[in-house]
């Protein structure tokens, strides 16, 4: 059985009461939604509010869970719009450093700390290690159509049929967006980098992101 059908009966036994089941899929992928909407609001303890606001949401309206076939879709729905509206109502600022403290359980911990443990990883040249951040940053300054695009193709791993049903959108929409988007960053570090040519950046230097962050 594939992990969506999966998911699907543990989301059909939950509309029909079964809280195990709801436990069992808050267990399997709240560490992903953390990641997604850490990503979105760039603030630690703010993401921990909306993961759960997002999983709480999500059980008190499984009557009205539709998404068959798709339910992680559903999820990501309800997280990117707890998402949207915390950084209207917040006036969240979409960039940050690199050095500005985020709280954890153990204390402050820099976001490229969060980003990626590169210590662990020595395959990581040092100029990955600085383009994971820099790259980070690029993603914070888009404007929310194209981050959120980018976040759950490129980050996520979401696939455009997934992303398209996420965002109520068709899929080439979701295409033309993602292409806006790395265009974007791309050119952002080749500035920063003062590179002539575009094609110095390789888009697979993104999968340096892609790391569930912790969550308490």
């Amino acid at each position: 059985m594939d992990t969506k059908r999966e998911d699907e009966i543990l989301l059909e036994k939950a509309t029909k009461g079964d809280k195990t089941a709801f436990e069992q899929f808050y267990q399997k992928y709240k560490k992903q939604i953390f990641n997604y909407v850490y990503r979105f609001v760039n603030n630690y303890a703010l993401a921990e509010e909306i993961t759960q606001e997002t999983f709480i949401n999500a059980y008190i309206n499984l009557n009205k869970y539709s998404e068959k076939g798709k339910p992680l879709a559903w999820f990501y729905t309800i997280a990117g719009n707890l998402c949207k509206n915390a950084i209207k109502s917040k006036n969240i600022r979409s960039e940050v450093s690199l050095d500005a403290p985020l709280k954890d359980t153990d204390g402050n911990i820099g976001m490229i700390d969060v980003l990626e443990n590169v210590n662990d990883r020595p395959e990581i040249t040092i100029r990955s290690k600085e383009l994971v951040g820099k790259i980070q940053e690029a993603i914070n300054s888009l404007p929310i159509e194209h981050k959120e695009i980018l976040l759950l193709c490129d980050i996520q791993g979401q696939s455009y049929q997934d992303v398209a049903q996420i965002l109520g959108c068709k899929p080439s929409t979701v295409g033309s967006r993602l292409h806006r988007a790395r265009r974007k960053i791309a050119n952002k570090l080749a500035v920063l980098y003062k590179e002539k040519s575009k094609k110095w950046f390789k888009w697979k230097d993104v999968n340096l992101l892609q790391k569930d962050y912790p969550s308490t």
